[in-house]
């Protein structure tokens, strides 16, 4: 008990200090946009889970998911390669255009590839043919994430301007789904103005952006870009590997039992992300700050690096046992009778959120900000196969319970592995 004081008197040490305040500025800013970005959500989706029913509910999921996967290339890895490269640079304002205007044409190719990809698959699938509407509406939010520079605020710690793109829009928008979607079949209006939203705070976020940097002049070039996915492919490759073990379960699940199962398993799984949106602001916050620490001084990152577990550890455990046991009376008020089978879901998958949470610190404050990018794809690597292998047989054998069990599993079994790196590598 006093090594677990110890670490938490430290942890609350740092946060008195010059960066610790630094930290708490930009997560308290992050935690707004969060709440646009994810609580907002959370706020219509009692009403559009009534409104849709079950199946329709999974349409939306389904699509959504599919869309991820172009957000997901399109990304590439450029939220934390960039990052890292943009805060570690102390660039002037040139060097930071030269960097964002790489990554915005880098992000804008890839976009137009799965563009080109997504539409050639309606065109040979007849059965996809009349998703395509609907696919393209969520696409809006891929447009929107060529243009979102959310990475390049959190790279020079001012991280009030994301929540300035991304609350406005979202706070206009999200009320727009309770005059739109009044019937089972206005799910297509859900995907639209979600998308919108993000389409909106891209924009607004590059407008600031380039205020900022006061609008150079720089133009892309081929070395460039490809200098940008250099940077980017490793944690790219680990961003896809870690969307088998996210994003595609949603996917299997779907096209191994059927769209209603998808609608209770989603809703649980929306219900989690949202949770998990809260400790995601002081995340993006301490990145930056121990990609320069390790640079700098590793032995007193390392020192903060526990510190910081300690108190992820231990706050998120308990917040997750208690979210468990409060889960049978709480989510058929949120979600409504008809998601009933949802609560079984969720008193497993809350669980998830504390071991996330430690995968986040292992992974993203220590193993990529030290560095450690080969160590970090292996790991997740090593998880995606084992979701390949072993979720389709989750979801034969418990259907929505069994793949959230496998779920959380996974998410501990990461965290161990991390945390033995960490070791071995004398980071922690």
């Amino acid at each position: 008990m006093s090594g677990i004081a110890d670490q938490l008197a430290g942890m609350r040490r740092f946060l008195r200090g010059r960066a610790g305040r630094c930290v708490l500025r930009n997560a308290a800013a992050l935690s707004i946009a969060q709440a646009a970005t994810y609580i907002l959500p959370l706020i219509v989706l009692p009403y559009t889970a009534m409104v849709l029913g079950p199946r329709n509910f999974g349409l939306v999921a389904l699509t959504q998911a599919a869309v991820q996967y172009s957000t997901l290339i399109t990304n590439f890895g450029f939220s934390y390669a960039a990052t890292r490269e943009a805060a570690l640079s102390h660039a002037r304002n040139e060097g930071l255009a030269d960097i964002v205007i790489h990554v915005w044409a880098a992000k804008a190719l890839l976009m137009l590839v799965c563009l080109a990809a997504s539409i050639a698959c309606f065109a040979v699938f007849p059965s996809l043919r009349p998703e395509l509407g609907a696919y393209l509406c969520g696409f809006l939010a891929v447009v929107g994430n060529v243009f979102y520079l959310d990475w390049f605020f959190q790279a020079i710690e001012e991280m009030k301007w994301i929540t300035i793109a991304n609350v406005v829009p979202k706070l206009i928008l999200t009320p727009l789904i309770f005059v739109f979607v009044k019937r089972p079949r206005d799910y297509v209006f859900v995907i639209l103005i979600q998308s919108l939203a993000y389409l909106v705070s891209g924009i607004a976020c590059a407008i600031l952006a380039w205020r900022r940097l006061g609008f150079p002049r720089t133009r892309p070039n081929v070395g460039g870009i490809l200098a940008q996915y250099r940077s980017g492919w490793r944690t790219f490759a680990a961003s896809v590997c870690t969307n088998f073990y996210t994003a595609t379960n949603t996917v299997l699940l779907g096209l191994l039992t059927n769209a209603t199962v998808v609608g209770y398993y989603s809703a649980a799984q929306r219900l989690i992300a949202g949770i998990q949106s809260l400790l995601s602001p002081v995340s993006q916050a301490l990145y930056p700050h121990f990609c320069k620490t390790f640079q700098a001084d590793p032995h007193r990152a390392s020192a903060q690096l526990k510190r910081v577990l300690a108190a992820v550890f231990y706050v998120t455990l308990l917040g997750a046992c208690v979210a468990s046991l409060v889960a049978p009376r709480v989510v058929p008020l949120y979600f409504g009778p008809r998601f009933a089978n949802s609560v079984a879901v969720i008193r497993v998958l809350v669980f998830s959120v504390w071991a996330v949470a430690i995968n986040t610190v292992l992974g993203l404050q220590g193993l990529i900000a030290a560095g450690l990018h080969t160590s970090f794809l292996r790991v997740v690597g090593g998880a995606a196969l084992v979701n390949l292998a072993v979720a389709p047989v989750a979801i034969h054998a418990g259907s929505g319970i069994g793949l959230a069990m496998f779920t959380v599993l996974l998410e501990i079994a990461i965290a161990v592995i991390e945390y033995r790196i960490l070791r071995g590598k004398a980071v922690l």
